[in-house]
């Protein structure tokens, strides 16, 4: 069974009970908040420790944040992390509030919604099997008001684009699966 977690960095949260969990036959997902980089590296080396191998990180991480977090690992996880379009990261440069977070990843037979709350941000997550359920859940997050929306590495960038087309562009989207500049 895959473990795989999404880890976002979110200032004022304790990944220790700021996390959501999704399990099914294939995958154990976890999605979490870590509020710094030494908070990560630990959490990186714990997951590890708990048999984790594929992590992915919001578009807070960069590269030189990726090398550091994958020396923790030591190599014994995928690591990718979120990446924008340049006219998405305009968009995302110019909202005022990150507290409304919506995240699709897909792994789950059926559309299936988490939601991890906190003073500091509200992560509205679904879990999708294939593109009728991203639409499907992008359309619903728009509804729920979130500021910005974060897709997994399934989201190559044919498929970003059309979650973005979908919601006509009302929120930045960013997703993993963006290759790199």
């Amino acid at each position: 069974m895959l473990k795989y977690a999404f880890i976002s960095e979110i200032k004022g949260v304790n990944p220790e009970n700021y996390y959501a969990i999704y399990e099914n036959k294939k995958c154990f997902h976890l999605i979490t908040g870590s509020p710094d980089m030494n908070t990560t590296e630990e959490l990186v080396k714990r997951l590890i420790s708990e048999g984790y191998t594929m992590m992915e990180f919001c578009g807070a991480f960069n590269q030189e944040k990726l090398d550091k977090l994958s020396m923790a690992a030591g190599g014994k996880a995928t690591m990718s992390y979120v990446r924008y379009f340049p006219e998405e990261l305009d968009k995302m440069n110019k909202i005022s509030s990150l507290k409304e977070y919506g995240l699709i990843i897909e792994g789950a037979d059926n559309l299936t919604e988490v939601c991890i709350k906190s003073d500091s941000c509200n992560i509205y997550a679904y879990f999708i099997k294939d593109m009728e359920m991203a639409i499907e859940a992008a359309h619903k997050l728009v509804e729920k008001g979130v500021c910005f929306m974060e897709l997994c590495g399934w989201f190559k960038e044919d498929r970003t684009r059309e979650i973005i087309k979908a919601i006509d562009g009302s929120v930045p989207v960013g997703s993993v699966g963006i290759q790199k500049d």
